[in-house]
């Protein structure tokens, strides 16, 4: 039998296909990193500056449906 040690070492851990595409969708066009969290129905946002995240706030819905997300969007200002 193997150890939970074994199993989870050998296991390939990847970030969800919307944390990619956020992420690059404002560096491609913002030129700024971000973080991008999950929670069970949302995606917060966080950005380094209160004008960014006013500039998100007002593109929300085109963010949304450039990215595809089907979850709560919530822009924070900070990482």
């Amino acid at each position: 039998m193997n150890s939970l040690q074994e199993i989870l070492g050998a296991k390939k851990f990847e970030a969800p296909s919307e944390m990619k595409t956020i992420s690059d969708y404002i560096l491609k066009r913002y030129k700024t990193k971000s973080v991008i969290k999950l929670q069970r129905e949302t995606v917060v946002v966080g950005v380094p500056n209160s004008a960014l995240a006013a500039t998100l706030r007002l593109e929300q819905q085109s963010l949304i449906d450039a990215c595809g997300l089907t979850k709560k969007l919530v822009i924070r200002i900070g990482y």
